[in-house]
C-alpha cells in the first residue's frame, strides 16, 4: 500500500513538473510607430491613406488568424480576416486603407494562435480637414485570353496595365495581379477573374500550372457581392475622374481572391495586395476556355 502511495505521489510530481515546463503564453500584438504609419488620434482627411504596420509574436502556438476591424458609429466593418499558420517566427505585415467621412474610427487588431489564445490592440483615427481623394490610372481596353487561348496574353499587371503571356512572363511574375479562366460552377460556365495568390479549389495555378513555381504569387480581393448584385452604376464608373468611387464601392464584407460570373457589363470592385482600390468593368466575356475577356480598369495611382 505504501509503495503504491509513493508511486502515485511520484507520478503526480512528475506530471506537475511537466505542466510547469509547458507554460502557455498568449500571442502579443503591436503596431509600428514610425512616421510611415498612422498613429493613435491622427487626423486624416476623407480619402486620405491610413497605413498600419502590424507585428505579433506567436506565444505558445502558431498564429492562425489576423483580423482587422474598422468600427464606425457602432458598426463593425471587417476589413481583413486572414487565416494564417506562422510557427517559430513573428508576424510582420503592412495593410493600407482609406479614411471614410466618419468623424472618428476605432480600429481593432486581433491576433489568435492555435491554442485559441488571443491578443487585441486598438487605434483611433480622427477626421481631418479637406479631402485627399487622388488620381487614378485608366486602362480603357485590356484583352486577355482564357486558359486555352494562345492569341491573347493571360496575365495582367494592374499597376501599369501591362499584359504578359507565358512566353514573356519570366522576370515579371511578382508584378501579376489578375488572370482569367472559364470553369463550370453550379452548372454554369463561368467567366472568372482570379489572382496568382488564390489557393481555393479552382485556383489560378490549376489552370496555369506555371504559377505554382512562382516565388511571389500576389493576392487580390474582389468584392463579389457588389458584382453579383450590380451595385456599381455604369454611368458613375464612366464619369469617375478620381478615386472616390473606387474607394466607396469596395465593401470588405464579402471578398475573395476569385470572382465568378464575370459576364459582360459586370463591374467588380477590387483591392490589390499593396492596398490600391480599383474597378474592373467587363466589356466582353466568353464562356468557353479558348475565348477571351475585354476589361476596362480604373485603379488608384
Amino acid at each position: 500500500m505504501y509503495r503504491l502511495l509513493i508511486v502515485c505521489i511520484a507520478v503526480t510530481l512528475l506530471t506537475n513538473c511537466k505542466k510547469e515546463e509547458e507554460a502557455v503564453f498568449p500571442p502579443i500584438v503591436a503596431l509600428k510607430s514610425t512616421d510611415d504609419f498612422t498613429s493613435n488620434n491622427d487626423e486624416i482627411p476623407v480619402g486620405g491613406k491610413i497605413k498600419f504596420g502590424i507585428v505579433a509574436t506567436t506565444g505558445s502556438a502558431p498564429i492562425t488568424n489576423l483580423r482587422i476591424t474598422r468600427i464606425v458609429n457602432g458598426q463593425r466593418i471587417k476589413e481583413i480576416d486572414h487565416g494564417l499558420f506562422i510557427k517559430n517566427r513573428s508576424l510582420d505585415t503592412v495593410h493600407s486603407f482609406v479614411k471614410s467621412s466618419a468623424e472618428m474610427e476605432l480600429w481593432e487588431f486581433f491576433v489568435m494562435n492555435a491554442n485559441r489564445d488571443s491578443a487585441i490592440i486598438t487605434r483611433t483615427v480622427l477626421l481631418g480637414e479637406g479631402s485627399a481623394y487622388g488620381a487614378i490610372s485608366h486602362y480603357p481596353s485590356l484583352k486577355i485570353g482564357m486558359q486555352n487561348n494562345s492569341q491573347y496574353p493571360n496575365f495582367v499587371d494592374l499597376h501599369t496595365g501591362t499584359l504578359y503571356s507565358s512566353g514573356n512572363i519570366s522576370g515579371h511574375e511578382a508584378e501579376i495581379d489578375i488572370v482569367a479562366f472559364v470553369y463550370q460552377t453550379s452548372g454554369i460556365m463561368s467567366p472568372t477573374l482570379c489572382c496568382p495568390g488564390y489557393t481555393g479549389t479552382s485556383s489560378a495555378a490549376l489552370h496555369y500550372p506555371e504559377i505554382s513555381s512562382w516565388s511571389v504569387r500576389n493576392p487580390i480581393s474582389y468584392d463579389y457581392y457588389s458584382s453579383d448584385n450590380n451595385l456599381v452604376d455604369l454611368q458613375k464608373f464612366e464619369s469617375a475622374q478620381n478615386d472616390s468611387l473606387l474607394v466607396a464601392s469596395f465593401k470588405p464584407g464579402n471578398i475573395s481572391g476569385l470572382c465568378k460570373y464575370c459576364f459582360t457589363d459586370k463591374i467588380i470592385p477590387f483591392k490589390t495586395a499593396d492596398g490600391k482600390y480599383g474597378l474592373v468593368r467587363v466589356k466582353h466575356a466568353d464562356t468557353v476556355t479558348d475565348g477571351y475577356m475585354e476589361l476596362e480598369i480604373k485603379i488608384q495611382q
